[in-house]
């Protein structure tokens, strides 16, 4: 097929006259120029990730079992916001539509979904998503 000349045709032509390998990007980082190893540590290797430090003010969806129980209550008795008790935490419930539903069911045992925010160091917040 004379005179006609492709894409494929260039690749091949690229790939014939030899590229610099050190432009490479496919080259393992913890190799130098000889392929010995640098002796650096990957990034997964003891660099010390802390995942609850790292996502500290972050969202997580989690799935918790534990308690409601009052928060707050008006002069009159009445319940005004909520707490979820587990083992480890209590968690200040958000009273969003879910969190008004369970006005009513203070001292019941929950297996609950929901998204926990870390506002300080000791003090918590979860909005419940659905609950068993």
């Amino acid at each position: 097929m004379g005179g006609f000349k492709d894409e494929f045709d260039e690749i091949e032509e690229d790939l014939d006259e030899g590229i610099d390998a050190e432009g490479d990007d496919f080259a393992f980082d913890d190799e130098d120029d000889e392929g010995k190893s640098s002796g650096k540590k990957s990034k997964s290797e003891g660099s010390g990730f802390n995942r609850d430090n790292y996502y500290l003010y972050k969202d997580k969806l989690v799935q918790l079992s534990g308690t409601i129980r009052p928060k707050e209550r008006t002069k009159e008795g009445k319940v005004v916001s909520l707490d979820f008790k587990t083992d480890e935490k209590i968690y200040s419930v958000v009273m969003d539509d879910m969190g008004k539903k369970l006005m009513g069911s203070c001292f019941q045992e929950f297996l609950v979904t929901g998204l926990v925010s870390k506002v300080t160091e000791k003090e918590y917040t979860i909005a419940i998503k659905t609950y068993i």
